[in-house]
């Protein structure tokens, strides 16, 4: 059974996985899969092997398996391409949802994201919620690409969309660029920036936060420096770190 670290109320990191937990929903929060990449950057003369969103898929299986949630919140981003389904797309999203409600006995629900387009005609099949954002008690669930002010959302806003990393350096000089979690306290609100599950989606290095340019409107209002990244070695381990301030004059 995974260890949990407790960010606020009942809301967990689920080490070591890239994933939330809200303990009273008893549901994980993923995001950013982009299942279906394969096909989309084919179309863009870019060929990668099929094993890709496979990989993405049994981690959420693992996941699943280890946690046993009742409830799947995908904060966005299923899809990788911006446009209709391709063919790899379609058949790779058929077959992880049907297995997470046939399979793992999941209550799904997806968030719209800016790589979702055309995704609700997949997702009806399945009666599965399409939503642009999910709100529950004290939480509120966005993809993080559109515009909003922190007083649009309840008191705590998990979302993906930034696929947000951190780069540390050894003894030697050597930079390791780690996925992460990002939690910020702002005031009455809070945000959790989540890892994304794609091995090919590593985003930007929040370490030198202060040259970041982020993908989402909100944080761009924000001190990225608040920030404490929570870095990650999937399915082995994930670290508590100083805020972003701070640690910018240790690494």
């Amino acid at each position: 059974m995974s260890s949990m670290i407790k960010l606020y109320a009942d809301l967990y990191i689920a080490d070591p996985w890239p994933a939330a937990y809200i303990e009273s929903l008893d549901a994980i929060i993923i995001a950013d899969l982009h299942l279906g990449i394969e096909g989309a950057l084919q179309e863009e003369g870019l060929y990668l092997p099929r094993k890709v969103s496979e990989s993405t898929r049994n981690l959420v299986y693992n996941i699943l398996t280890d946690l046993n949630p009742s409830k799947v919140i995908i904060a966005g981003d299923l899809k990788h391409s911006f446009g209709l389904l391709n063919t790899s797309e379609w058949i790779e999203i058929k077959k992880f949802v049907r297995s997470l409600i046939e399979d793992y006995g999941m209550d799904v629900i997806v968030i719209r994201g800016n790589h979702d387009n055309y995704l609700g005609v997949l997702l009806d099949r399945f009666n599965i919620p399409f939503l642009e954002r999910y709100d529950y008690d004290i939480y509120t669930v966005i993809h993080g690409h559109k515009e909003g002010m922190l007083d649009d959302f309840n008191e705590i806003i998990i979302m993906g969309n930034e696929n947000p990393s951190i780069a540390i350096r050894d003894a030697l000089g050597v930079k390791y660029k780690y996925k992460c979690f990002l939690w910020g306290v702002f005031e009455r609100h809070k945000i959790l920036i989540l890892p994304p599950l794609s091995e090919l989606a590593t985003g930007a290095s929040f370490t030198e936060y202060e040259y970041i340019k982020p993908l989402s409107p909100l944080l761009k209002k924000l001190d990225l420096g608040r920030f404490k990244p929570y870095p990650i070695i999937v399915g082995e381990t994930i670290q508590e770190l100083p805020e972003l301030k701070v640690l910018r004059h240790i690494l």
